[in-house]
């Protein structure tokens, strides 16, 4: 009796998973954009680092956070990020930085000795979430001279835009609050000297 009742357990136990959901995965894209600015092929490309990236730890997860209300995470049910939240931002900024111009060369932190940047700009993500219908961001970020450790432009990045529901149409609002942070890195990048 006592075999039958641990088969009976273990049948059950793998009928259970053989019908678990398959999980779904998202990720953050670049801007499509031509490039304002083209380099040739015997042009010095200036090196600017990329980070490094803080997030708020709630964000370091890797399941989705699909919607955030009254100090309440709502979990999205098999959708997940397919990188980790802070690579994936500092590579889809990096991009798109690459995009505006491409007289630049990005490299993310943390860089080589050997390849260490001149300048670096360094990001801190507070909130990035929906609540309700609204994809929302709430950022620090800073220009900083790598050699003497110094802020050359630091501002606050506080962005809200309507996201489509689901895992897929937060991905793509994130994706555009992301673009919209690099056009402001970007002009900060156009009025530094040597840059």
């Amino acid at each position: 009796m006592n075999k039958f009742l641990v088969v009976s357990c273990l049948c059950a136990l793998l009928m259970a998973c053989q019908h678990s959901p398959r999980k779904n995965y998202y990720y953050l894209s670049p801007i499509s954009e031509k490039n304002t600015s083209q380099t040739t092929a015997n042009e010095n490309l200036q090196l600017i680092g990329i980070g490094p990236v803080d997030i708020a730890e709630y964000l370091t997860r890797s399941q989705i956070i699909d919607n955030q209300t009254d100090n309440t995470l709502t979990l999205s049910e098999n959708a997940y990020w397919a990188e980790p939240l802070d690579k994936s931002i500092a590579r889809v900024i990096s991009l798109n930085l690459t995009q505006m111009n491409s007289s630049r060369s990005f490299v993310n932190f943390p860089w080589r000795s050997d390849a260490k940047p001149h300048y670096s700009l360094r990001l801190h993500i507070d909130d990035l979430s929906r609540t309700g219908k609204n994809a929302s961001i709430n950022a620090t970020w800073e220009l900083m001279d790598t050699d003497s450790k110094k802020t050359i432009v630091r501002r606050n990045f506080i962005r809200s835009i309507a996201a489509e529901s689901g895992a897929k149409g937060l991905a793509a609002a994130f994706s555009h609050l992301l673009a919209e942070l690099s056009k402001e890195m970007n002009q900060a990048l156009n009025q530094t000297p040597d840059l």
